[in-house]
């Protein structure tokens, strides 16, 4: 994205803080009723890099230029080069290539358990922030004015209760039960590779059971152990 007001366009669209001396970025793009259309990464150099997944990106587009005729900017899309890096017990996305043996599995592997799972288009416009894991306090900036979706996303800061957060599994999990058999938490994310099935759920605080038989998460955001 490129253009005079390409900034305050879009801190309008996006919920962390551009004005800030930077140039990596992680933020969301949501809807007005706080749902979100994509994560991704945003660089600052010469305009603005937005990475995300290919087959979002022209849903993100779509949403763009709905607003973007109103300021003196250009969007559009073009493939680009990204690696990860997985550090200090976070993974972060960068612009370029690197030597590695990492493939889409590992990138996919590394996300989720990081909590920062890349949304495809299956999963565009489908979970709100708390439901997916994202840390908050490192994709929104609640000092920040006004941008789409704020109004929710800072409505589950000061008013909701956390009553469940985002915990994984290996293998592929259809539903979640306690130790009573009663069906709890909400499925969100899976990896469907057959070398490394993940699942993601939102759920409280529990023991949890799949066709009877008690399952221990991989990650788990109740008290931040990666086994």
């Amino acid at each position: 994205m490129k253009g005079p007001d390409s900034e305050e366009f879009l801190q309008g669209q996006i919920s962390c803080d551009l004005t800030k001396q930077q140039e990596y970025f992680d933020g969301l793009f949501c809807n007005e009723k706080g749902y979100i259309i994509t994560n991704s990464v945003v660089i600052k150099n010469d305009g603005f890099v937005i990475l995300l997944r290919e087959d979002v990106a022209p849903l993100l587009l779509e949403e763009l230029e709905k607003f973007s005729k109103f300021y003196d900017c250009g969007i559009n899309i073009a493939p680009q080069d990204i690696y990860g890096k997985q550090s200090n017990d976070s993974f972060s996305k960068h612009l370029g290539k690197a030597e590695s043996n990492f493939d889409e599995v590992d990138w996919e592997t590394e996300t989720m358990r990081n909590f920062c799972f890349d949304i495809s288009a299956n999963y565009s416009g489908k979970y709100r922030l708390n439901e997916t894991g994202y840390i908050a306090e490192k994709f929104v900036s609640y000092e920040k004015g006004c941008y789409r979706g704020q109004e929710i996303i800072a409505r589950l800061k000061y008013l909701g209760k956390t009553t469940k957060k985002a915990v994984i599994f290996s293998g592929s999990i259809e539903s979640l039960s306690n130790m009573d058999g009663k069906d709890i938490g909400k499925k969100i994310f899976e990896t469907k590779h057959k070398s490394d099935q993940q699942t993601q759920f939102f759920v409280e605080k529990s023991e949890y059971y799949f066709n009877g038989n008690k399952i221990i998460p991989i990650a788990n955001q109740w008290d931040l152990i990666r086994d």
